[in-house]
Formats: structure tokens, C-alpha cells, sequence
């Protein structure tokens, strides 16, 4: 028979909401200028969450509660502590994360026709 303490980490295991639950939402990113979504901002950096993440994002969801549950605090004071980047900084790494993701796609869709 399972202890007390194993059935409360089973409970707590459970009530963890899924990382990507909020990722389509989306914003006007005050660093960016633009539309960027919920899925970007928490994982801007590193997969870790933007330094503005908090400010940006309290008015529309428990920004707090979300970040406790699927962040450790090492990973959450590294990220918020974080200096931010140029605005050029900013650009060429999504520049260079949007080629990465079209290579990474035309590789299985080249991988797709290959196959029989």
C-alpha cells in the first residue's frame, strides 16, 4: 500500500497543467513591437521564459501559478534576471530560429516524398 506522502506527489503530479496550454494566446510584445504569442514568450530564451514575462502576460492568465508549476526556481531567476538583448539581437535570433524551423521542416517533408 502506497504511503500518504506517495498518494499527495500522485495528486500533485496531476493537477500540473500541460507546458503548451496557453502557447496559441496571444499578445502585443512591448519589447518586440509586434503580435507574438504566449508560446514564444515562454521560451524566448534557451527554452526558458522572456525577463518581461510577468508585466506582459498578469492581466490575461495566473502568469505566477504558471511559472511555479513548470519552471524550477534556479530556471525562473536565471530567466527573469536575464539582461535583454539589442532589438538587432532579438531580430537575427528569429531570423535564425525561423530558418532552423524550415530546415528542420523541409528535412521530414523531404524525408515524407523519399518514402515509398
Amino acid at each position: 500500500m502506497p504511503s500518504a506522502g506517495a498518494r499527495g506527489w500522485r495528486k500533485a503530479a496531476a493537477r500540473v497543467a500541460p507546458l503548451d496550454q496557453h502557447d496559441a494566446e496571444q499578445i502585443r510584445c512591448v519589447h518586440l513591437g509586434g503580435p507574438v504569442t504566449f508560446g514564444y514568450c515562454r521560451r524566448v530564451a534557451d527554452a526558458l521564459p522572456c525577463k518581461l514575462i510577468i508585466g506582459c502576460w498578469h492581466g490575461r492568465l495566473n502568469i505566477i501559478a504558471f511559472l511555479r508549476e513548470q519552471f524550477t526556481a534556479d530556471q525562473l531567476r536565471q530567466a527573469l534576471q536575464r539582461e535583454p538583448g539589442s532589438k538587432l539581437d532579438q531580430f537575427i535570433e528569429v531570423v535564425e530560429r525561423t530558418q532552423s524551423a524550415r530546415a528542420t521542416s523541409g528535412e521530414e517533408e523531404d524525408r515524407r516524398h523519399d518514402q515509398p
